[in-house]
């Protein structure tokens, strides 16, 4: 009889040790996440900053090509309107490549914490192994 009333007690035991463990690798898991977010932030802010970037160049290209162009192809004899045309798309599509580049770095797959939901799927095949056995 004295063994009936120790099964319980160990199971109890062994699933409060169980729990008490899920605890608290859940709350170092939740840190994990926290710290992945914080690091994804700043690559976000590295995004934001390649789109400040973009626009920069974009403006400071747009004004420098603009004159030479106008002034190379005017010297061709084409019409200053049509020289400032075709330098204002080429700027256009140089600011356009660093705005995707942007963007890639922004995009909701970049920036989930996929290290930590990695973890977590690991963790929790493990707790089930251990609550089988």
């Amino acid at each position: 009889m004295t063994q009936r009333t120790k099964e319980p007690t160990d199971f109890r035991t062994m699933i409060a040790g169980i729990i008490t463990e899920g605890r608290a690798l859940l709350r170092t898991e939740l840190q994990l996440a926290r710290q992945e977010l914080s690091d994804n932030a700043a690559r976000a802010g590295g995004g934001l900053a390649l789109f400040a970037l973009a626009l920069l160049v974009a403006l400071v290209g747009l004004v420098a090509l603009s004159v030479a162009a106008i002034l190379g192809i005017a010297a061709l004899g084409v019409a200053y309107h049509w020289a400032a045309l075709i330098v204002a798309i080429a700027c256009l599509a140089i600011a356009l490549v660093f705005a995707l580049i942007g963007k890639s770095r922004l995009s909701a797959s970049a920036l989930a914490p996929t290290r930590t939901m990695k973890q977590v799927k690991s963790d929790i095949e493990i707790i089930k192994e251990m609550s089988r056995a």
